[in-house]
């Protein structure tokens, strides 16, 4: 899926137990909706290729974020490495991260864009002798994503919470922010404050 960007593209530095509980967050959504809406479940099964990518501007960044990762990998392996890396940790990353934090021009500047590619299936058919027959392309992006788009989403989801109720789970619990969410307005209201939920293309395989 990474040939899928125009921007060169890098697997995301992760563990296993960080994509599998991602995994597992999806997986229990999805049921949990094809309950409620159907009365049957949402199978998902992730690609044995899946892997997920972060994309950066250009081989420049690249070689920056290459460098910038060995001397984090040589330095944190002795104290004064570790101590000169908390000190100067612009100097050490070329300047992605600082004490002081993004300046307002910088978070100005910033946004952040999500892209998803899935395959599933159209109705009728299902996994158990069908290959997916259909594919689908998804996008959110919004502003800055630290200090502008993580205060939209949660303080519409307070209101969501306040003013949604009879669009909530009947039953108590504890939800996946998808299952809980599905049948609200959180979406048309990120959507009005600047974070954007967008189906890309959608077609049959």
């Amino acid at each position: 899926m990474a040939g899928k960007s125009t921007h060169s593209s890098i697997p995301v530095a992760g563990t296993q137990e960080s994509i599998k509980g991602v995994v597992c967050a999806i997986q229990d959504t999805s049921f949990f909706v094809g309950m409620n809406n159907s009365g049957q479940p949402i199978c998902v099964k992730p690609s044995k290729t899946s892997a997920n990518y972060v994309t950066v501007g250009g081989i420049t960044s690249i070689i920056k974020l290459m460098f910038a990762g060995l001397f984090f990998l040589f330095f944190v392996k002795c104290g004064i490495g570790r101590q000169l890396l908390i000190k100067f940790p612009w100097l050490f990353s070329f300047g992605y991260f600082s004490k002081q934090g993004p300046t307002q021009k910088q978070m100005d500047a910033a946004s952040f864009t999500m892209t998803f590619f899935g395959q599933g299936y159209s109705q009728g058919f299902g996994p158990e002798k069908n290959k997916p027959n259909m594919s689908i392309c998804t996008q959110v992006k919004g502003p800055e994503a630290g200090y502008v788009a993580t205060p939209i989403a949660m303080v519409q989801a307070a209101m969501t919470l306040l003013n949604d109720t009879s669009d909530l789970p009947n039953t108590g619990g504890v939800f996946t922010p998808g299952a809980a969410f599905c049948r609200t307005k959180l979406i048309d209201r990120l959507n009005q404050r600047g974070i954007e939920f967008s189906v890309i293309s959608s077609s049959e395989v």
